[in-house]
């Protein structure tokens, strides 16, 4: 299988990462292994271990572990990274220099037809990235208006929410919507004018997010990274939806000392607690011209960088 992921900035990514010593690095959404690669080639590593819940990752990371004796992947949701860390009994020999979270679906999730990920191709209505226990087919045809109003307009931010519930729910009363074609039809019937973006964007987006957990999953990752960065490592993010920017700009700022919240999706913080964090990034970075002329998909990359620090 040809991997066409191509990983997003990767040069930038690069510049955060020591070249002077021995690094363990814990590359928490593995994918197609874009960041792995080039990190185990171009960098001092005693140790990577990669994360990810996508049985795809597998056949990625073999090829890896054939070149690398200190690469690992672990399969499993990196909301329980500190207990698959802890699984290899790696969590009390070793601390990390840097955790990488790569937010993003990978192109072979994409565009592989089964996956149900893209409204540009005719695909059955999965979108799950592992052993989901929800399934978009079952809450298109099962959940209520209201209960599919709610997910479009959270996880989507989608304003025409309540239009959309509607169609889809008259549409099922004559069949069961089956496929990305489908749903993606009923959509584009709830739009009056020509939108910026496909109209579909924001409701696949919300099922996605949604079936997967994923923001829940990106919220109690980044709470357990902590304890397994080292004083002076960094936590390196690349994010690609304001939903999860701002889940990442929230703890960010949080844990560098300041204590206020912009999305109603993170969890309520306390105001005290131990000052964790040191912005490296103060705002997020973006891709450059010439990246997102090579790769569109980048264009809505954002990058946040923030170090460790010590508790006095």
């Amino acid at each position: 299988m040809e991997n066409k992921h191509i990983p997003v900035m990767i040069e930038e990514v690069k510049s955060y990462i020591p070249i002077n010593k021995k690094l363990n690095i814990i590359d928490a959404t593995f994918g197609g292994g874009g960041y792995s690669k080039i990190i185990l080639e171009n960098f001092k590593i005693g140790k990577l271990i990669a994360i990810d819940r996508d049985p795809l990752s597998n056949f990625f990371a073999k090829r890896l572990s054939q070149k690398y004796n200190n690469f690992k992947l672990i399969n499993g949701c990196f909301g329980e990274i500190d207990k698959l860390i802890e699984k290899e009994n790696l969590n009390n020999q070793t601390q990390f220099d840097l955790i990488i979270f790569d937010l993003g679906l990978s192109t072979n999730q994409l565009e592989d037809p089964k996956r149900g990920f893209s409204f540009l191709t005719n695909s059955p209505l999965n979108m799950g990235m592992g052993k989901n226990k929800k399934t978009v087919l079952n809450v298109i045809n099962k959940y209520s208006e209201d209960q599919l109003s709610n997910i479009f307009y959270k996880f989507g931010e989608e304003k025409f929410s309540r239009k959309i519930a509607k169609k889809i729910i008259n549409a099922r009363k004559i069949k069961n919507i089956e496929n990305t074609n489908e749903l993606s039809t009923i959509i584009k019937q709830s739009y009056n004018k020509k939108s910026k973006i496909d109209p579909a964007t924001r409701t696949f987006q919300a099922l996605r997010i949604y079936v997967n957990d994923e923001l829940n999953e990106l919220s109690k990752a980044l709470e357990k990274s902590l304890n397994l960065l080292k004083v002076k490592g960094k936590i390196i993010i690349v994010s690609f939806h304001s939903l999860e920017d701002r889940l990442v700009k929230d703890f960010f700022n949080h844990n560098s000392g300041k204590r206020w919240r912009s999305s109603r999706h993170y969890p309520e913080l306390a105001d005290d607690g131990p000052i964790t964090l040191k912005l490296i990034t103060k705002k997020p970075i973006r891709p450059s011209d010439l990246e997102t002329n090579i790769n569109p998909r980048s264009r809505s990359a954002r990058l946040r960088v923030a170090e460790k620090i010590s508790i006095n």
